[in-house]
């Protein structure tokens, strides 16, 4: 028993010693571990904290002519647009659409298929476009006896058009990825789609000035990548970025927004422009500008390196260990005052200009400095007349100048208050004058039988004699509202 106990004991303590050991080990591993990651925190640290010293000097402005120049006109004679259409969208397209959409047909009932010829594809895509030009309540009225439009209504008939639109896909249901694959597409419906689309536009010749911006795609129904911009004149709908030229405004790329993923290298905005960049060609020394959502130090600093100068309006805080003029001094010495200051990053030489005119504007670019400066016109609230101040010129692209849509007027939810209600009232009484009618139009325009289409509207009474109703349909023609229903064809009675 004394031996059995003596080897168990020594068994114990053998297991125990080693079970210490292992412990031991284990706390060493974990702390080497922790004291590599505070190494690499500490590295990565020590590299942001790597101050930039801002200067106030003269920024020189670097030779940048362009290298380039867009092909000639072809010789041969003027192209067709379907030819532009086909350029754009491709040939590849319309197979894709036919051959996706015969396949989703079987496979929803093998027993009748669709059976759509690339003719019938090409013929409805089409009829799509003629029907955003006409804009009908309803698709129907285009193959109505009192609405018909004779170059849709013969080209194919309704219920064919009506059979296409139902199978219509872009790719194939039965090899998409599940939800929790970390390749998991969430606009896998349109992606072949769009990557023909995207090549097209990337062949593209470029101008020499580029300008990178958002553009929203209309659409309010449901979706989990629907975005919402006040400040856009569709406010609702699906995100893309757009690499565009800034005196055509042709789209030369573009990338559609799915969400933010997680392979980010220089950041989600820096990113996005770089992809943008991929086919601008390098070292002739393009143009780039952008708004303060894109701009970054790190971006203008690559595009640098890649030989491609930027210009765009940056926010403060993005402007590390920047130390100039604040707004309170730049307004004491009234409008038109500025100040600037240059930084050397990895050999590129970067100037921020601060401008200030309503508001302070920040400027940060590789291009331009604090010269020249011209003078611009701007109204004087305390002299009451216009005055002449000092701005940087900077030859901006047309798209930039262009003036966004004034934001929608804000309106607060909830219960009205008593001022709210006493404004109310003050409007209404000081606006109790009715708006005049519309005109109604001459016998001879009325009844020309020409050019007369109904168009969808605001609400209101309809104009024909002896009609109470209310339509949202008027007359593209004639400016009157006009019932058009199952009940009521006011629309014809009106122009008979």
């Amino acid at each position: 028993m004394s031996d059995r106990s003596s080897t168990n004991n020594s068994e114990e303590s053998s297991s125990k010693e080693s079970e210490s050991e292992e412990n031991e080990s284990e706390e060493n591993e974990s702390e080497e571990s922790e004291s590599e990651e505070k190494v690499e925190n500490n590295n990565r640290k020590s590299k942001k904290r790597k101050t930039l010293h801002w200067t106030k000097r003269n920024f020189v402005t670097p030779a940048a002519d362009f290298g380039d120049n867009l092909p000639p006109p072809p010789d041969n004679d003027e192209l067709e647009p379907i030819d532009y259409f086909h350029f754009m969208f491709g040939k590849q397209s319309i197979s894709l659409l036919t051959n996706q959409s015969n396949l989703y047909s079987v496979q929803k009932d093998p027993n009748k298929p669709v059976r759509i010829s690339e003719t019938e594809m090409a013929q409805f895509i089409g009829i799509l476009m003629m029907t955003g030009i006409y804009a009908f309540p309803e698709q129907r009225f285009f193959w109505s006896s009192t609405t018909r439009v004779e170059c849709i209504s013969s080209v194919m008939s309704r219920d064919r058009f009506l059979e296409i639109k139902k199978y219509l896909h872009v790719a194939d249901n039965s090899v998409q990825l599940d939800r929790d694959d970390p390749n998991f597409d969430r606009a896998h419906k349109v992606r072949p789609l769009l990557n023909i689309i995207k090549e097209n536009f990337r062949t593209i010749s470029k101008e020499e000035k580029l300008s990178v911006d958002e553009q929203i795609i209309p659409f309010k129904g449901r979706s989990i990548m629907k975005q919402h911009m006040p400040n856009k004149p569709n406010r609702w709908g699906y995100k893309m970025f757009l690499l565009a030229g800034g005196e055509s405004g042709i789209c030369y790329d573009f990338v559609f927004y799915t969400g933010k993923g997680n392979k980010q290298e220089h950041g989600f905005c820096t990113d996005i422009v770089l992809d943008l960049c991929e086919t601008v060609p390098r070292f002739i020394n393009h143009k780039l500008y952008f708004d303060n959502y894109f701009t970054t130090i790190r971006l203008q600093v690559e595009l640098k390196k890649l030989g491609i100068f930027s210009v765009g309006t940056v926010r403060p805080n993005r402007l590390l260990d920047l130390t100039m003029k604040t707004a309170k001094d730049l307004s004491s010495n009234g409008r038109g005052a500025m100040d600037h200051r240059v930084t050397e990053v990895e050999g590129v030489e970067l100037c921020v200009t601060r401008w200030y005119d309503n508001n302070v504007v920040n400027c940060l670019s590789t291009l331009h400095g604090c010269q020249p400066i011209d003078s611009v016109q701007r109204w004087s609230s305390k002299e009451k007349k216009h005055d002449l101040i000092a701005r940087v010129v900077v030859p901006t692209p047309l798209v930039l100048l262009k003036s966004s849509p004034p934001p929608p007027p804000i309106i607060k939810r909830g219960r009205p208050s008593l001022e709210s209600r006493a404004k109310l009232n003050e409007n209404q009484s000081t606006n109790t004058l009715r708006t005049a009618p519309t005109p109604i139009p001459p016998s001879s325009t009325r009844f020309d039988k020409f050019d007369h289409w109904p168009i969808t509207t605001s609400k209101g009474r309809c104009r024909n004699h002896g009609c109470i109703g209310y339509t949202r349909v008027s007359c593209s023609k004639c400016d009157q509202r006009l019932c058009l229903n199952e009940k009521n064809n006011c629309f014809k009675d009106y122009h008979n």
